[in-house]
């Protein structure tokens, strides 16, 4: 069922958001490596970024941090109008649009919408498959100048809330967020359609190298946490 009244959207999305940041309070937050460096909300001078984030994984990522240097780029279509309150409501930027529809004059103004902000990109969304890749952030990041930044995210422990195509996750109270953000990959200005292919394939690999990466960190932490209670016992 649709919520068509905005008002109680918002009211809604407001409640949600809250509730998270509560959660966020608890949890302890932790930046592998240099990652901390190249996160969103970071000093990164003058340069600016196109995060490449999976659907399931936006929420590490906006609730981070209570000011952020970033906006998300969300679909035009009508169902992202609950996404759009929400990021609102935790104090993101969003943008409507599309990184492959309108061409070059679309990226221009895309691109002078986000002007001195990163932009947060789903480019698994908003219709899947789950975490394949589309070119879109490639070709906005080719018209752009702007490098491509992987990440990966997830929790010791969380909640995961199965959508039409995918899941998003939460983490639950008290429980350990890993964040892990990859070197920013840089792509030539308008490439062609076979090196369009690559780049995309590339950062589907970084992606996923990062996940594992992170998914491991996990596994170990988890068992040190079974180890360490079963001596305590």
């Amino acid at each position: 069922m649709k919520i068509q009244s905005r008002t109680l959207l918002s009211v809604i999305n407001s409640l949600v958001v809250i509730l998270i940041r509560l959660i966020f309070k608890t949890t302890r937050l932790e930046y592998v490596g240099d990652s901390i460096q190249r996160c969103p909300f970071a000093d990164t001078g003058s340069d600016r970024f196109l995060y490449s984030v999976w659907h399931d994984s936006v929420i590490p990522p906006l609730f981070c941090a209570v000011e952020h240097n970033s906006v998300a780029l969300i679909s035009q279509h009508r169902d992202a109008d609950t996404i759009e309150a929400m990021l609102k409501a935790a104090g993101m930027g969003a943008i409507r649009g599309s990184t492959s529809r309108g061409g070059a004059s679309a990226i221009k103004k895309l691109i002078k919408l986000a002007e001195g902000k990163h932009i947060v990109i789903t480019p698994d969304g908003p219709r899947g498959p789950h975490h394949k890749m589309k070119p879109g952030i490639v070709f906005l990041a080719s018209h752009s100048g702007r490098p491509v930044i992987p990440t990966a995210f997830t929790a010791t422990r969380y909640w995961k809330f199965q959508g039409s195509w995918t899941s998003i996750w939460i983490p639950k109270p008290f429980s350990k967020v890993y964040y892990l953000v990859g070197e920013p990959i840089e792509v030539p200005e308008n490439i062609s359609r076979e090196d369009m292919n690559y780049y995309t394939e590339l950062v589907q690999e970084k992606m996923e190298v990062l996940e594992r990466e992170v998914n491991q960190l996990v596994s170990e932490t988890t068992s040190e946490e079974i180890v360490s209670f079963r001596k305590a016992a």
